[in-house]
């Protein structure tokens, strides 16, 4: 790789940008500029003195040097010279250039160009704003910097944020603008024209105990220099910025005053003239430095100081002397602070007018205040010149730092660049022959891949850049004692940029990761093209490390053809051969054939081809001639032919097809038994097994597994094979001898870096051809061991694949028995084949992955596979130890050899061989294993297949809810770790999981079940299969469910299943309370409980941990509110809304009620036992375990709380007002409420003031009242209707809804446990009944009253409002006549009665009849209540009798009303739907009817 110049960016238009700048300049089509840009580091002319003198003219013309392309261009044509004419300046982020000259200034920024799209550089430097900037008479622009700042968000921490164009001018002001041309500070720090603008940005130190280089920017004029402080220019640039902006968006004159500038400023009155000036940065000399200074300053008596000074160290180029050394001591001076002179549009308008001409400017009351006042000067201290260069007669022109701060290029009148050292104070080099150079640095870093850790210790050269433009030349040469190593022919006006500074405002931790140049030397041509070199490290290596520089050169060589290519193609095979053979260094011979061996589109043909060459190349040479670098080399090419190698038959084995034939011969007991050696009856049993399990999991969905080879191949190319694997001898030391380095390579082990995708994919490329029967074992077995591949590794990746296979069949055994046996033979037999009273290390990691796969079926293969070998290489030890054991089965089996096949003599063996472990295998503690670990999959494969069982949504009754599509996973360690409630506990979570109510898992026994069994075995086997086929998911999930009961008869226990499955359903309805049918469900399931003490303790479980916390936040709430809350108010205090709540307080009740009758009954404490293959159980207790050891629940502590859910579900159900529930109980009572239920705090009694009891008997009537609401008026048939066996006889009212008689009930039972009258809460129910209509439901509970005298006068008002309805309201026009017919005081006695109590008023008249004769037989003999009830029932008998009109047409039927409310009520309803419904009439309603059954009120 060679030396380039490459195009960074282009101008949009430059010919407009020269014609502004200069507009008196004449319009000349550029002429094409002769030759390209090539590089010419051959050409010796150029090395020549040219013989210019120093007395001759500039204009004079030379001969051009042998091998130099001379250039067409015009030396007249004016045209070409404008841009040398400009003051250019890039900012190092290559996004915005200034071009200025004498007043006028044009700025430029990338844009992106829609006509270069698809190009290399998309973006063209575009001009946004051009314009005269002078502001005093006279001035021009002497120099220009564009300055960008760091960013300050953290989305673009690192960028620029915006770009500061600082401009220096004749008349000594130094002003600063926005990209745009909005002036920001014009600052007056000195009366002397400005030369030159420098600046310095953060660099970190190379190297422990360097000094940092700090931001500053430099203003050198003819006798000062000013040195402004980063920090404080940032702040000021950035407030003033923010501040123009405000007065801009706002058109205010509003002022913030900046924050001062920090700045240094001495005078340099040492030497006579200065042209130019660089700031090497604060440097602290060294001892002998400093002893050698203090003598020639201070003579013999100087005295040194103890510690070296710093100084800052200021470089000058001039006259007398040529190259002057300033050391400004710190400390010495304090820096000065300067008012900011901001500028600023003080209106709008001003700004408006100012944006449209491309820059703002002062307003005008802030320029008559800049005139009238002149700014204040600051003095300047003087700063003595330490050394310098002299040369009386050389002027300096220009100086440049390099990077790295050692060594400072000059240019002078002599045309000659001299190369100083800067700490030594000497001139190391010197070219001549450069008049009116332009001198630049640049900086490579090597990329080497030897330390990738610590990029920031490599190696640096520097290259210096000397364009000549009386030559045209750009040449590079290697610093300090270097020879060029390339030239270009470029224009002669050109104009070379050097920017030594970055993004200014950062630190030490924002420069991390930030790229702050983006160039380091540009050349600008005059037709607006921006170009960059490109220098390679190994340019500036010496000719010692030439052969390292060019094996670096050929490797980045091919690693650029590799990458530029997409196939492979024979001219990229030899191209990429042909390098690789070129390189010479062994370790980069490393690098490149890992690059060749990691490229994805390579064949492995080809690798191989190369992998042998170098093999090859190598072994020529003798082992014993070769480095340690070789030797590494050489044991990594081995071990990557021989996974090559492998790769490459394994593809082609698995790419045969499957032989299908062989596999159905054997029947799949036929194939246990004939590869495991198992009996009939066990080989049957395991064969059932596996098929209910796939049936099982094909029930929900369809597995299938792909067998393609090319899917193979795809999923896995060699790239990713080959990055598999690593070796010790890639990675560890290599031994001198090398006796058997090209035979022996090592173990070969998986990266502990590959990805658990990528080791899936290795195991599928390795095992599945092998074990879908594409290839045979034995095969596969061969390249396994000729692989070098560790044994241990091999079993790894073939248990994952085995457990990644959802189900391994049966027609996988042989194959899957073959590679087994073939691996654990790679492997050592001391970890095989040990004691038989310890386990096998081998067999022990089989089993642990066994036991860990979630895989339950493939496991269960793969662990009798594993059994069966196992016990074969423990009787191959004892046939080792005594030959003559089985002599006299293998005399047999040569007798059988003439009676069939080969494959049939096989199969007799084996059966012969078969049978019981126990008959011809010692008991070992590894066979012990092996059979529990068998028979704890076995039973982990039938929980699997009852978990894998989907219930779809049409065979699940109305109050089952969905299922949820969590899949349930289960391993044999899972098991083990999870304690002894851990199968109970998985087989419940399934239960919740799928939506099942108890019916779901219990099998109702069918008619007819006593038939024998030999009539089940006679039915043939067609028809059971077609029984199969038919059965439902929940039949199925019912005799898996039996099947399981019988494996696991102590964890899968009745009472144990139902109280597993009614806490997962209560954990479900805890994480979603909504879903109240959750804990509806867990109710249900924890009813069924027979275990007193199980039920007791799981539903006090469930109290505390879901119940108690929600209820107690509803109770507070409610009493708070004093009514049922609002749904707003619900879903804030308890997480649920209204109407859930109401159905979880209900709940909340029925659970009490079920911890007190499990308190009532007595049982034995259950025991917790477990199977006897799951002893080894650890883990948590399981939820029996618990809930035995839960504490005994205090009966009136439940009680009491029983009582609160009931007020607050009959409150918030009624949706009744002004109640309080807690209010409804003493002191006692609310101080006990919420506690442990095993507490024992106390309790209320039935003492308790009469204003409690009346507030609880108000209570308690409301909640009667508002029950017997729900059954609504009766429906009654019209008179004339249909008779027939399905039409009901007349006048048979709507069957009564549950709720009338469960709310009463309950309202007594809370009536006399908290003695507020009983006996006046069932009267008040019996009268509620009589006002709605319902007389047939009254009468049967006449015989609990017990104050007969106040029930009589209770019926008899009720009987008075009926008939005051029918004489008085119904017809008012027949009124008189009917009060004609009965005595004054009965008429007096019916005006009196309040028709409105009354909520049913079309009562038939024999119905009033009824009630008036039950009343008359209550009230005493010869009363006033009495004779009323005696007359009233002769008045209606009477109208009865003359049979007069007093009911209407509909008498017999339903009011309108009643239709209507009938229409909206069903006739039967649940007690549990019922409890959801609103009652929906208004409050005012029900209170005007609470007190219709009491006659007091």
């Amino acid at each position: 790789m060679s030396c380039q110049l490459s195009v960074l960016s282009r101008f949009q238009d430059a010919a407009t940008v020269r014609r502004f700048l200069f507009p008196n300049l004449k319009d000349n089509s550029p002429q094409p500029v002769g030759g390209q840009q090539t590089p010419d580091a051959d050409a010796e002319g150029w090395e020549e003195d040219w013989g210019w003198s120093e007395e001759e003219n500039q204009g004079a013309t030379v001969s051009l040097p042998e091998g130099a392309q001379p250039s067409v261009e015009s030396n007249g044509d004016e045209t070409h010279k404008w841009l040398q004419g400009s003051i250019v300046s890039l900012s190092p982020n290559n996004d915005i250039i200034a071009v200025a000259n004498e007043d006028r200034i044009c700025v430029l920024t990338q844009k992106w160009d829609p006509q270069n799209k698809g190009e290399e550089i998309d973006t063209r430097l575009t001009s946004v704003w051009q314009g005269s900037i002078k502001q005093e008479e006279g001035e021009h622009i002497t120099d220009i910097i564009c300055l960008p700042l760091a960013s300050q968000k953290r989305s673009t921490q690192g960028a620029p944020d915006w770009t500061c164009v600082v401009v220096g001018f004749s008349s000594g002001y130094v002003r600063m603008y926005t990209e745009t041309g909005v002036l920001l500070l014009s600052q007056l720090l000195h009366l002397e024209a400005v030369q030159k603008l420098k600046c310095r940005t953060y660099e970190p130190p190379r190297f422990i105990g360097m000094a940092e280089k700090h931001e500053e920017l430099i203003i050198l004029y003819k006798k000062a220099v000013v040195s402004i402080d980063g920090f404080s220019l940032i702040q000021s640039l950035r407030a003033c910025r923010n501040q123009v902006a405000r007065a801009t968006a706002s058109g205010s004159e509003s002022y913030v005053q900046p924050p001062p500038l920090a700045y240094k400023k001495w005078t340099l009155n040492d030497q006579d003239r200065i042209n130019d000036l660089v700031s090497c940065g604060v440097t602290c000399p060294n001892a002998f430095d400093q002893l050698k200074n203090a003598s020639m300053q201070g003579g013999f008596t100087a005295t040194p100081r103890t510690n070296p000074p710093a100084a800052s160290i200021y470089l000058t180029s001039g006259t007398g002397p040529y190259v002057g050394f300033f050391y400004a001591i710190e400390g010495t001076m304090q820096p000065i602070l300067s008012e900011v002179a901001m500028a600023m549009a003080h209106k709008l308008k001003s700004a408006l007018l100012s944006a449209a001409s491309g820059w703002l400017g002062f307003g005008g009351r802030l320029k008559e205040e800049a005139k009238d006042k002149p700014p204040k000067i600051e003095p300047a201290a003087p700063l003595p010149l330490r050394f310098g260069l002299p040369d009386k007669r050389r002027s300096g022109d220009s100086i440049v730092l390099s990077p790295c701060n050692n060594y400072v290029a000059t240019t002078d009148s002599f045309g000659r660049v001299i190369l100083v050292d800067m700490q030594r104070g000497i001139a190391v080099r010197m070219w001549k022959g450069y008049r009116d150079a332009q001198i630049g640095w640049v900086q490579v870093k090597e990329e080497d891949g030897s330390r990738p850790h610590s990029p920031s210790h490599s190696r640096i050269a520097q290259f210096l850049i000397i364009y000549a433009p009386r030559r045209g030349i750009l040449e590079v040469w290697t610093a300090v004692h270097g020879p060029r190593v390339a030239a270009f022919n470029v224009s002669k006006h050109c104009i070379l940029v050097c920017p030594s500074y970055g993004l200014m405002g950062l630190n030490n931790v924002t420069y991390r990761g930030v790229k702050s140049r983006a160039f380091q030397c540009a050349l600008v041509d005059p037709e607006g093209s921006i170009k960059t070199l490109e220098i390679p490290f190994h340019l500036a290596l010496s000719d010692k490390s030439s052969k390292r520089a060019r094996d670096l050169h050929l490797l980045k060589k091919l690693k650029a053809v590799v990458k530029e290519a997409s196939s492979e193609t024979e001219s990229l095979r030899n191209t990429v051969k042909e390098v690789f053979l070129d390189i010479r260094i062994a370790s980069i011979s490393h690098q490149a054939l890992e690059r060749i061996l990691s490229t994805r589109y390579l064949s492995v043909t080809f690798m191989q081809e190369i992998v042998q060459s170098c093999i090859a190349g190598l072994s020529s040479k003798g082992e014993d001639n070769l480095d340690i670098d070789s030797k590494i080399l050489l044991r990594f090419a081995h071990m990557e032919a021989g996974l090559l190698d492998t790769y490459a038959v394994i593809l082609k084995l698995s790419s045969r097809t499957p032989d299908t034939e062989l596999a159905a011969q054997l029947s799949p007991t036929e194939v246990l038994q004939t590869s495991l050696g198992m009996k009939k009856e066990e080989a049957t049993q395991v064969s059932e097994q596996l098929k209910k399990f796939q049936f099982a999991q094909n029930q929900g969905k369809s597995v299938t597994i792909s067998t393609d080879s090319t899917k193979t191949s795809s999923l896995l190319a060699a790239t990713s094979f080959l990055h598999c694997f690593s070796a010790r001898g890639h990675h560890g030391s290599v031994s001198e001898d090398s006796g058997s380095l090209s035979k022996t390579v090592g173990t070969i082990c998986v990266s502990k870096e590959v990805t658990e995708e990528r080791r899936h994919a290795l195991a599928h490329l390795l095992f599945n051809g092998c074990l879908t029967g594409r290839c045979k074992a034995e095969d596969i077995g061969v390249v396994l061991q000729e692989s070098n591949l560790a044994p241990d590794q091999l079993m790894k990746l073939l248990l994952l694949h085995c457990m990644s296979v959802d189900d391994l069949g049966v027609s996988a055994i042989p194959a899957l028995k073959a590679l087994i046996k073939t691996i654990t033979g790679m492997t050592d037999m001391s970890e095989v084949l040990v004691d038989h009273n310890h386990r096998s290390p081998w067999w022990q990691r089989v089993r642990d992955a066994c036991s860990q796969s979630e895989q339950n079926c493939s496991a269960f293969v793969t662990a009798l596979v594993c059994r069966r070998v196992a016990a074969d290489f423990i009787t191959s030890q004892k046939t080792a130890k005594d030959p003559d054991a089985d002599t006299a089965s293998d005399k047999e089996d040569d007798t059988d050899k003439d009676k069939g096949t080969e494959k049939e003599q096989d199969s007799k063996k084996a059966l012969r061989h078969s049978g019981d472990f126990s008959t011809w295998v010692d008991v070992s503690v590894d066979m012990a294993d092996w059979e529990l670990l068998t028979k704890q999959l076995e039973d982990t494969v039938a929980l699997s297949t009852l978990l894998q069982i989907n219930i779809p949504a049409s065979e699940k009754g109305p109050t089952e809810p969905e299922a949820t599509k969590e899949p349930i996973r289960v391993s044999v360690a899972k098991l083990l770790e999870g304690g002894k409630g851990a199968i109970s506990e998985l087989v419940a979570h399934y239960v919740a999981s799928q939506g099942l109510g108890a019916q779901s898992l219990y099998k109702m026994a069918p008619e007819g079940e006593g038939h024998s069994q030999e009539q089940e075995e006679s039915t043939p086997t067609q028809e059971q299969k077609q029984a199969v086929k038919s059965m439902t998911a929940v039949d199925m999930l019912q005799t898996h469910l039996e099947d399981l009961r019988k494996l696991f008869p102590h964890s899968l226990d009745n009472d144990v299943l139902i109280s597993n499955c009614g806490w997962e359903y209560a954990v479900l309805w805890n994480k979603d309370p909504e879903e109240v049918q959750y804990l509806q469900l867990s109710l249900e399931y924890l009813k069924l409980v027979q275990n007193a003490v199980l039920r007791q303790g799981v539903s006090s479980m469930l109290w505390h941990m879901f119940v108690m916390k929600r209820l107690s936040a509803a109770a507070q709430l409610m009493e708070k509110v004093g009514k049922a809350p609002k749904d707003r108010l619900c879903r804030k205090e308890a997480n649920m809304s209204d109407k859930s709540l109401t159905t979880f307080a209900g709940l909340a009740a029925e659970l009490l009620d079920n911890i007190m009758e499990a308190n009532c009954e007595a049982n034995e404490v259950p025991v917790c036992n477990v199977e006897h293959n799951w002893q080894h159980m650890r883990g948590p207790a399981s939820l029996g375990e618990l809930a035995v050891d839960a504490k005994v629940t205090n009966y009136g502590l439940v009680r009491l709380h029983w009582q609160l859910a009931v007020f607050m579900h009959s409150v918030m159900l009624f949706n009744m007002k002004n109640v309080k529930v807690m209010s409804l109980f003493d002191r006692k009572g609310k101080a006990a409420f919420f506690k442990d239920l095993h507490a024992h705090p106390l309790l209320p009694n039935k003492n308790i003031d009469d204003t409690l009891a009346l507030e609880r008997k108000t209570a308690l009537s409301r909640i009667v009242t508002h029950a017997i609401e729900t059954l609504g008026t009766p429906v009654h048939e019209p008179k004339v209707m249909k008779v027939g066996p399905n039409v009901p006889s007349p006048n048979v009212p709507k069957r009564p809804n549950m709720l009338t008689f469960y709310w009463p009930r309950i309202c007594m039972t809370l009536a006399d446990e908290m003695a507020a009258d009983e006996e006046f809460i069932r009267r008040h129910n019996i009268i509620e009944l009589y006002s709605y209509g319902h007389d047939d439901l009254a009468r049967t509970i006449h015989a609990f009253i017990g104050e007969q005298e106040k029930f009589g006068k209770q019926l008899l008002m009720v009987a008075g409002r009926r008939m005051a309805y029918r004489v008085i309201l119904e017809n008012p026009q027949k009124t008189p006549r009917l009060l004609g017919e009965m005595t004054t005081r009965l008429s007096y006695w019916l005006k009196s009665m309040d028709v409105d109590k009354l909520a049913y008023k079309l009562s038939p008249l024999s119905d009033n009849i009824r009630l008036l004769q039950e009343a008359s037989k209550r009230l005493p003999e010869g009363s006033k209540e009495q004779d009323i009830a005696l007359e009233l029932i002769e008045f209606t008998e009477l109208l009865m009798t003359l049979k007069i009109s007093v009911e209407p047409e509909f008498m017999g039927q339903a009011s309108p009303q009643a239709v209507a409310q009938d229409a909206e009520q069903t006739e039967e309803q649940s007690v549990g739907q019922t409890e959801t419904q609103d009652p929906g009439q208004s409050e005012a309603k029900r209170q005007k009817k609470d007190g219709g059954g009491d006659s007091k009120k």
